[in-house]
């Protein structure tokens, strides 16, 4: 992404390129596989002398080709021919549906997790461990054993660049640019950084607690009637926002220095605290301050409300006595937070176009299309503004290596610079948006050579409801936000379980892998 000073004192941002496959022009192996197999099926029977058997070969080749190059809803025929078969085979199998808890009691602690924990899905690999700080504290530490990957996740606080002034808005912006780019290195092991923002109903915990602590022994019996029965009753207008950063850690590049920490999930979690120490600074200079790196059962809270929302204020009143019996000095009747080993949901479902958790419901759309144009800093305000539903936004950032980088810059500038090539040989009119295309490639590969960072990067957008009949009208306002931000959704049919996993859950599952 690159940025550019504007008439006025606010600088815009521009640049972001859609990722394509690279495997032949543009197309998939399976693409060019059936594009291939449909050119074969037309030519076979005019080189073979057998014009009847066109009638059988030529309508599948048409078919190949349909399945090749048609989209609908932006995808081919043949991805969703794909996902359907695969959704449908786990229906039959009954795998699109989990029970936990009560359901299925007889659970196993896998490999040196403590408490066990069972997730659904791609969450299944998952274990949370617990790791010294070194300042007494206690960090969560989550392991993918699939990926063989590390996260601890952060909970930060951000003034928000709304509400300043154009300079200190850059400022905080190139911030966060100076701490992805510090992690476009080659020897860092921080593979991943996502940035997960929830919007929930504010509970209205603390003041109910702060009612309690200043409640006045002399206060009329109607006055306190009147108070109590108001709190009780009446519904928060405003929402609550929660932030979250995750940094994930891939173990196969800090090989080296896990083995001399004591190898290991041991080993490994003490250097990603150690890596994670270094970029405090880093953190401090975004203008995000951390209020703390999440302890085991407070991670566990904020997976276990995400699945089930009617926690929520449960737990919030928990944390709330807790904190005031802290700030006393007393000792609190209940501990914060939840057991890692009821993060999970009670039970859960995979539908076709939704997800369903323990009493809610939540889709899940991919953020398919930045905008075009060049856009201010604030051009995501719609899409995190308060609603009448609960809603997440994660943004997940993959740094790439300056190898790698270089690569892939080469490889778009080269594409691009062959197109408007074989259009000047060829004699036809180079279109605005190639041109525009080299032009971006080239500013890129300076902007490379110059020392900046590239990073792949994707989005997810959650909205969840506990009421199924709110369900497409929290859709219909979310798609209706990401028009006035000028992004463009795609719901995640036939994926909505993979998709609360990256939109609504902050533990680092990534990116998908980029197809060839």
């Amino acid at each position: 992404m690159s940025d550019t000073q504007s008439t006025s004192t606010s600088r815009t941002y521009f640049g972001w390129q859609q990722e394509k496959v690279a495997f032949m022009f543009g197309m998939s192996a399976q693409r060019a596989a059936m594009l291939g197999g449909g050119v074969l099926l037309a030519i076979w029977p005019l080189a073979a002398s057998r014009l009847q058997a066109g009638l059988v070969t030529w309508p599948l080749s048409l078919l190949l080709v349909a399945l090749a190059y048609v989209r609908i809803a932006g995808r081919t025929v043949d991805e969703w021919a794909v996902a359907y078969v695969s959704f449908s085979l786990l229906r039959n199998r009954q795998q699109n549906r989990f029970l936990s808890g009560p359901f299925n009691p007889a659970t196993k602690a896998g490999g040196d997790a403590s408490p066990s924990m069972d997730l659904p899905g791609i969450l299944a690999p998952l274990t949370i461990l617990e790791a010294d700080t070194g300042n007494g504290q206690t960090m969560a530490v989550i392991h993918n054993r699939a990926d063989r990957t590390f996260s601890a996740v952060a909970r930060i606080r951000f003034p928000g660049i709304g509400l300043v002034d154009s300079s200190r808005r850059d400022q905080r912006v190139a911030g966060w640019g100076q701490l992805l780019s510090g992690l476009c290195s080659e020897g860092s092991p921080i593979i991943r950084v996502q940035a997960l923002q929830r919007l929930v109903p504010e509970s209205g915990a603390a003041l109910h607690r702060w009612h309690e602590d200043h409640l006045a022994d002399s206060a009329p019996a109607a006055a306190v009637e009147i108070t109590s029965s108001l709190l009780g009753t009446a519904t928060l207008a405003t929402s609550q926002r929660e932030a979250y950063l995750v940094f994930t850690m891939d173990s196969a590049r800090a090989a080296g220095p896990i083995k001399n920490a004591g190898g290991g999930t041991v080993g490994a979690a003490a250097v990603l605290v150690r890596h994670l120490r270094a970029l405090t600074t880093s953190i401090g200079s975004a203008d995000l301050q951390v209020e703390g790196w999440l302890a085991p059962r407070d991670l566990a809270e904020v997976l276990r409300t995400a699945f089930d929302p009617h926690s929520a204020r449960m737990l919030a009143e928990r944390r709330a006595k807790a904190n005031a019996a802290a700030v006393r000095g007393l000792e609190p009747t209940a501990e914060p937070g939840v057991s890692v080993g009821v993060a999970g949901p009670v039970a859960a479902e995979s539908a076709r176009a939704y997800y369903s958790h323990d009493g809610a419901q939540s889709v899940t759309y991919w953020v398919a299309e930045w905008p075009r144009n060049k856009v201010y800093s604030t051009a995501l305000a719609p899409l995190l503004g308060e609603g009448e539903h609960r809603r997440a936004f994660s943004l997940h950032v993959e740094p790439l290596t300056p190898r790698a980088a270089e690569r892939e810059v080469m490889r778009e500038r080269t594409a691009r610079h062959v197109a408007v090539s074989m259009r000047h040989k060829s004699g036809q009119i180079v279109p605005e948006h190639e041109k525009a295309a080299l032009h971006r490639a080239e500013a890129q590969d300076a902007e490379r050579a110059a020392g900046h960072g590239l990073v792949r990067f994707s989005a997810y957008v959650t909205v969840t409801v506990t009421d199924p009949a709110d369900l497409e009208d929290a859709c219909s306002a979310l798609e209706a936000d990401a028009s006035g931000a000028r992004i463009e959704l795609q719901r995640l049919w036939f994926a909505q379980d993979v998709g609360f996993a990256c939109g609504a859950l902050p533990v680092g599952m990534g990116l998908p892998k980029k197809r060839w």
